[in-house]
């Protein structure tokens, strides 16, 4: 059974475009044609099916927390347009205002989408993603901490690995990348914001990520692309360099899941709006979706 299982794997990497085989695949997704079977080792979430059954869970004032498959309130803070897009026909658009706090969930106001399990990464797992995100105009980032992707860990507490917004976590009007160290389930270490940029509204921005997911600082890391190029790091721990080695997976805290949106502290009061597009998880370079 094992080695069937190693086969497998190695099938997944070569017919997806991967050329390294030691990693553990995503959930695959297999589309069929009457010509050929293609199998992909990724996921997709780029709305391209005009709603948001690509994901797992919905998570909003509205509907508070519930499968994807069930959401379809367009009133709502969160829908899927094709008025403002990076690629394709279709974007989702991400409205947030003060007091949109779900009931029951922890710990601010939200809509978000979550990939849950075809998202996951564990230990040693070696991953690329990719995706565009735009603030709407007016954003407010002058307060608080905002969240637009965050990769979860199974147990509570700041995600180990964010992109985010504001002064608590990146600065006055600026976004970056947040990297949140644990030594345990409720036991933080340092925050590090190791790359940042100021906000630039109604233009999107092309994000890749690769990260290698590990809770030792000497084997997991995070290289950053933005618009196409590499981005060498100016701040803590990883100053001067463009592969950031830090622990990116909480120490027994299980493993991370990818959630996207707009998360952000209720004390923030003006309404913002942000976008995403073009979503893609993978264990190669090469099989990410084109922006």
């Amino acid at each position: 059974m094992r080695l069937v299982r190693a086969l497998g794997i190695v099938l997944l990497s070569l017919l997806a475009g991967c050329a390294d085989t030691d990693v553990t695949p995503l959930s695959p997704t297999v589309t069929t044609t009457v010509a050929e079977p293609v199998v992909t080792d990724r996921f997709v979430g780029d709305f391209e099916t005009g709603n948001f059954d690509q994901w797992a869970n919905c998570q909003n004032v509205a509907v508070r927390s519930a499968p994807c498959t069930s959401y379809h309130d367009p009133t709502s803070r969160m829908e899927v347009e094709s008025a403002v897009v990076r690629q394709g026909r279709y974007a989702a658009r991400f409205e947030v205002h003060q007091g949109d706090s779900p009931a029951s969930l922890c710990c601010g106001d939200r809509a978000e989408v979550s990939g849950e399990e075809a998202t996951r990464s564990d230990e040693g797992d070696d991953r690329w993603y990719q995706w565009s995100t735009r603030f709407g105009a007016g954003f407010p980032a002058d307060r608080g901490w905002t969240v637009l992707s965050q990769w979860h860990a199974d147990e509570d507490g700041p995600p180990p690995l964010a992109i985010a917004s504001g002064p608590t976590n990146v600065g006055m009007n600026r976004w970056g990348v947040v990297i949140s160290t644990y030594a345990a389930p409720g036991r933080p270490g340092p925050t590090y914001t190791p790359w940042s940029a100021d906000i630039v509204t109604d233009s999107w921005i092309d994000i890749r990520l690769h990260v290698k997911w590990s809770i030792h600082d000497n084997v997991g890391f995070i290289e950053l692309w933005i618009g196409g190029v590499p981005q060498i790091f100016g701040g803590e721990p990883c100053a001067g360099e463009t592969r950031c080695m830090v622990r990116t997976l909480m120490p027994r805290g299980g493993g991370t899941y990818f959630k996207q949106g707009y998360y952000r502290d209720p004390a923030i009061s003006a309404p913002g709006v942000v976008y995403h597009d073009g979503f893609t998880a993978a264990t190669c370079e090469s099989a990410l979706a084109p922006l």
